[in-house]
């Protein structure tokens, strides 16, 4: 008889790709999503699709003469004589308000881009550890994988002769983050899947300010001179930020 499978319903779905769940029951869906590809295709769907939503709602930005606009109007709005002092306090209160909403809509999208550049990340790890993904490289030499980039990539890095203990390389992509090409580099930590991208360092705004962890998965960032780095992993953090530290220590410097 043939052992099948239960799916997971779409509302455990959700809360899992928005990290609603307890860490127990992360874990278990995780698990699941690694025996299941009909349920980690739906995943990948619907988080690739929640951040090409979040990534076209960020596109607006209000108009930069917005806020000009408005202290015009407060200044121009009839002042009675009598309550002179009275109409200036309105009119610079309404203004301070003007101003902590102009901070608050930059702080918003501020936290808007990182959650979105964060969920990207996310998204083509997932897409890695599906069955059906296949590197472009597949090799654990440096050799082979970082010659390969050459004439692809609009910069250069260098990969360490050796890599911390129980790492290794597996392959390489060809992607885009953020719009920016970028390397993917593929390894496994203690038998965990890990994707790792490198970016130029200019253009790529927002990884210094990454979460440490999305939907049960670490995350870890950091740069070197000319690159930015970030992994993406359910290996905890202490070993990916080896990794990570190991990859900054070979670049070489301007």
């Amino acid at each position: 008889m043939t052992q099948t499978i239960d799916h997971l319903d779409p509302e455990r779905l959700s809360a899992f790709i928005d990290d609603e769940l307890p860490p127990g029951e992360q874990e278990i869906i995780r698990q699941h999503l690694a025996e299941c590809q009909p349920c980690a295709l739906r995943v990948l769907s619907a988080t690739q699709l929640k951040a090409a939503t979040a990534r076209a709602g960020r596109r607006f930005a209000p108009p930069p003469d917005a806020l000009a606009r408005l202290t015009a109007q407060l200044h121009q709005q009839p002042q009675a004589p009598p309550r002179i002092h009275s109409a200036r306090r309105i009119v610079w209160s309404a203004l301070a308000a003007v101003i902590l909403l102009a901070i608050s809509l930059i702080g918003w999208r501020q936290f808007h881009q990182t959650n979105n550049l964060s969920a990207e990340l996310l998204d083509q790890h997932l897409a890695t550890l599906s069955s059906g993904a296949t590197p472009q490289v597949i090799s654990t030499d440096r050799h082979t994988v970082k010659p390969w980039f050459q004439g692809r990539l609009p910069f250069s890095f260098n990969l360490p002769e050796s890599l911390p203990p129980d790492t290794t390389l597996k392959g390489a992509d060809f992607t885009y983050l953020e719009g920016q090409p970028a390397a993917l580099l593929l390894f496994t930590i203690h038998k965990h899947e890990v994707s790792v991208f490198l970016t130029q360092r200019f253009g790529s705004p927002g990884l210094t300010a990454l979460p440490a962890t999305r939907s049960g998965f670490s995350i870890c960032s950091a740069t070197s001179q000319n690159l930015r780095i970030v992994a993406v992993s359910d290996v905890n953090l202490a070993d990916l930020n080896t990794l990570v530290a190991a990859l900054v220590n070979v670049q070489s410097p301007a």
